[in-house]
């Protein structure tokens, strides 16, 4: 039986806020308003300042990029267009890229560049940010190869450092010497799958983005570099999120390793686990897990949790809000004509 969208996202809600419920009823509710409420005025400032930062930052380098490619939109639009994505890649189970389909339809909207030609520009942006993830997590990596670091603990951060450069690689790798390992993915289906036709749109479609993508690493690779360094400062504000929550709570202050294992640990829970909207269930029980290897109690992870998806709901309503203006059906589902190319 084939699920619809709506069913499947509605079922998915139903199995987060169960898991969720469990946690609370096993944990404490109580529990979990008491670690919130130690965080004070204060402390919640600096997370919503620390989240502001990273959309500002990863803002400008989309926008660094998209000028190398000749896109222009304004600053404005670009920040609204970011965090409408955001909201949309917030609310659907979809590893967080969900959304970009509709970033891109915003900016089109209000420039005279192709979707493809846009879209190639957020995967550009997309492989800087995880390029900025990966060298803070090896810098992570470097710091506990010289440091009384357990060898248990130190073997993870490596295998997840591996893990996010083996990935990196074969991308940049991809667009940079021109394999086009997705078009010839596409095109191997084609022959296996009797969709022919369908199949054979797909390919042209993403051969000609994956040719979009090559010029972010050909002819603008020095703007592809400095949207590389705001995506790392942007990631220097996430990274710092745990250590501003715990500051405030417990007066903790991690070791950069820590704070390094932390990020990582919490970027793969993001990534892979981003299963019911919002990370709802799933997120709290694995960051329970996470924390407790730095020695931190269910009720605070939970509460940590908790204090930074308020300020991110806050800005899924704006990205709500952005795609009410601009009318979702007619982003979703209208696209003006593309000039051919």
């Amino acid at each position: 039986m084939h699920l619809g969208r709506k069913t499947t996202t509605v079922l998915s809600v139903i199995v987060g806020l169960g898991i969720l419920g469990g946690i609370l009823w096993y944990i404490g509710p109580n529990k979990v308003l008491n670690q919130l409420t130690t965080l004070g005025w204060d402390g919640f400032g600096f997370i919503i300042l620390s989240i502001m930062g990273m959309f500002t930052f990863w803002t400008i380098a989309w926008i660094v990029i998209m000028r190398g490619y000749g896109v222009e939109a304004p600053i404005s639009l670009s920040l609204w267009a970011r965090i409408g994505s955001f909201a949309v890649s917030y609310l659907t189970p979809s590893m967080h890229f969900g959304g970009e389909p509709v970033r891109a339809l915003v900016i089109e909207r209000e420039s005279d560049s192709s979707y493809s030609r846009i879209f190639a520009t957020i995967v550009a942006e997309r492989i800087s940010m995880m390029t900025a993830l990966v060298a803070a997590i090896l810098i992570g990596a470097l710091f506990g190869l010289f440091s009384k670091i357990p060898k248990d603990t130190l073997i993870y951060l490596i295998l997840v450092s591996l893990l996010f450069v083996g990935l990196l690689i074969l991308l940049i790798m991809n667009f940079y010497k021109k394999l086009f390992l997705f078009t010839r993915f596409i095109a191997w289906l084609k022959r296996l799958l009797p969709w022919t036709d369908l199949i054979g749109k797909a390919e042209s479609i993403v051969r000609h983005l994956e040719r979009e993508i090559n010029m972010a690493f050909g002819q603008h690779i020095r703007h592809t570099f400095i949207a590389f360094l705001f995506d790392l400062v942007a990631t220097v504000f996430m990274l710092l999120r745990p250590q501003i929550y715990f500051y405030f709570t417990q007066g903790r202050i991690f070791s950069i390793i820590e704070l390094t294992m932390l990020f990582a640990l919490i970027s793969i829970l993001s990534s892979l686990f981003w299963v019911t909207p919002g990370g709802i269930g799933i997120s709290e029980g694995g960051l329970i897990g996470i924390f407790a290897l730095f020695g931190i109690n269910g009720s605070e992870a939970v509460a940590y949790s908790f204090s930074v998806k308020v300020v991110e709901f806050f800005f899924v309503g704006l990205g709500l809000a952005l795609l009410a203006r601009y009318g979702i059906m007619n982003l979703l589902f209208q696209r003006k004509e593309e000039p051919e190319s």
